[in-house]
C-alpha cells in the first residue's frame, strides 16, 4: 500500500547525509507519495534533487525566533487542505512541530530530541511555561513520538508521554557507503582529522591544548602527523581564532578544508578522527567515522558515550591530556588499530538507515 506522507523540517540541509534526509529518500524510493515542506534557503535548495523522487517545497521565511524559522506560503496552505496518511515533523519546539499538528492526517509523528536528563531541552520541557504548554500540546495532537535512544524514551515517559506511543529510532548513517571508503595511502604521515561546524559547542578549540601536550611530551611523535579540519565556520570570530592558533602550532602540517558536504571525501584523508565536542544531539559524525573504520577519539559526553565502549571500538576522553595520551599510544604503535577499526564497523552497522527506515515504515503502516 502506498502512503501519502508530508514532512515538516524548519531548515532542510539537503546536501548532508542526515536522519531526515535518509528517511525522506527511503520513503520516496519505496514508492510513497512524499512531500517535504521547509524554509527557503538558496544555499541548500539546489541540492534538493538529491532527495528525488520526493518533492521539496521551500516556503519563504517570514521571521525567525532565535533558531526557529517561521515560514509560510500559498503552497503550504494548499497542502494543509489535503488529507494525508502520515504527517511527520522535526522536531520539538520548532515551527515545523507546531504547523504539523494542524495538518489533516490519520497519523502524526514527531521527532523529540528532548535530550539527556541534564540537557537544556529536557530542562526547558520540564520547567518553563511555554515549553510545558507545547509539550502538552504535542501529547494531544501527535500519535507517535520518535526518540534516538532509551535515555530519551525514559525522559519522555518522565514528562508524561505514554510509553506505547514512544518509538526508538537510532541516529542513521549509510553504512554501505561509509564502510566502502578507503584511505588514500599516498602520504606517509598519519592524518588526524575533525569534521564539525566551527562553533564553541563543537569544542574545536580543545585541539589546541591536545597538540600543546603532545608538543611538550612527544614532539617526535607529533612530527609524524598531519592535522586537518573540515566544516563550515558558524561563529566567525571563534573559527578564525582557532584556525589561526592551529596553523601557528602546526605550520604546513595543518590544513583547513572548509565545508565538505557530503562528508565522504573527508574520510579518505584521515586515519584518526577526533570529536572534541562540548555538547551533541545525535553525534552522527562519530557513527560515520566508526562506519568508515577510523580510530575515533571522542568526548565522553552523551550520546557519544552510548556508542563508544572505551578501548574496544574507540576511545573517550574528558580532559585534553587524556586525548593526548591516547594519541601518543596510537602513534607509538602500542594499540592494535585493526582490532579497534573492525570493532567500530561491527558496531556502526546497527545504525544503517535501511533497517531503521524499514522499522519507521512499519510504524506508519501499523498506525
Amino acid at each position: 500500500m502506498t502512503l501519502k506522507i508530508l514532512y515538516f523540517i524548519d531548515a532542510l540541509e539537503s546536501n548532508y547525509p542526515r536522519d531526515q534526509n535518509y528517511i525522506i529518500k527511503y520513503m520516496a524510493e519505496k514508492g510513497h507519495d512524499t512531500y517535504v515542506v521547509t524554509s527557503k534557503d538558496p544555499k541548500f535548495q539546489s541540492y534538493d534533487v538529491l532527495l528525488s523522487p520526493a518533492r521539496v517545497i521551500r516556503a519563504p521565511r517570514l521571521f525567525s525566533i532565535r533558531k526557529a524559522r517561521v515560514y509560510l506560503s500559498h503552497d503550504v496552505l494548499r497542502l494543509g487542505v489535503k488529507k494525508w496518511d502520515v504527517v511527520h515533523a522535526f522536531t520539538f519546539f520548532t515551527f515545523s512541530a507546531s504547523i504539523g499538528a494542524f495538518m489533516k492526517s490519520d497519523v502524526k509523528v514527531i521527532r523529540s530530541e528532548v535530550g539527556s536528563p541534564n540537557g537544556a531541552t529536557f530542562i526547558k520541557a520540564k520547567n518553563i511555561k511555554l515549553y510545558v504548554f507545547l509539550r502538552e500540546f504535542y501529547k494531544k495532537f501527535y500519535t507517535y513520538f520518535v526518540v534516538y535512544n532509551d535515555v530519551e524514551r525514559k525522559n519522555l515517559e518522565f514528562l508524561g508521554f505514554p510509553r506505547e506511543r514512544v518509538v526508538v529510532l537510532p541516529p542513521m548513517i549509510d553504512y554501505v557507503k561509509f564502510s566502502s571508503l578507503s584511505r588514500n595511502t599516498s602520504s606517509r604521515s598519519i592524518t588526524v582529522g575533525t569534521i564539525a561546524r566551527l562553533s564553541p559547542e563543537k569544542g574545536i578549540h580543545r585541539l589546541i591544548k591536545i597538540i600543546n601536550v603532545l608538543m611538550k611530551e612527544e614532539p617526535r611523535l607529533l612530527r609524524k602527523t598531519r592535522w586537518c579540519i573540515a566544516g563550515r565556520i558558524d561563529d566567525e570570530k571563534y573559527g578564525v581564532t582557532v584556525l589561526r592558533h592551529l596553523k601557528s602550532l602546526l605550520g604546513e602540517r595543518f590544513e583547513y578544508f572548509g565545508e565538505i558536504a557530503p562528508p565522504y571525501d573527508f574520510y579518505t584523508f584521515v586515519d584518526i578522527a577526533i570529536v572534541p565536542s562540548i555538547s551533541e544531539t545525535g553525534a552522527i559524525a562519530v557513527l560515520e567515522a566508526m562506519a568508515a573504520g577510523k580510530v575515533i577519539i571522542a568526548s565522553d559526553i552523551y550520546p557519544i558515550n552510548l556508542y563508544i565502549n572505551h578501548g574496544e571500538n574507540g576511545f573517550l576522553f574528558k580532559e585534553e591530556y587524556e586525548a593526548a595520551k591516547i594519541l601518543r599510544e596510537l602513534l607509538s604503535g602500542s594499540i592494535n588499530v585493526r582490532t579497534i577499526s573492525r570493532n567500530a564497523q561491527n558496531y556502526a552497522i546497527r545504525h544503517d538507515y535501511r533497517a531503521i527506515c524499514k522499522k519507521l515504515e512499519r510504524v506508519y503502516y501499523n498506525a
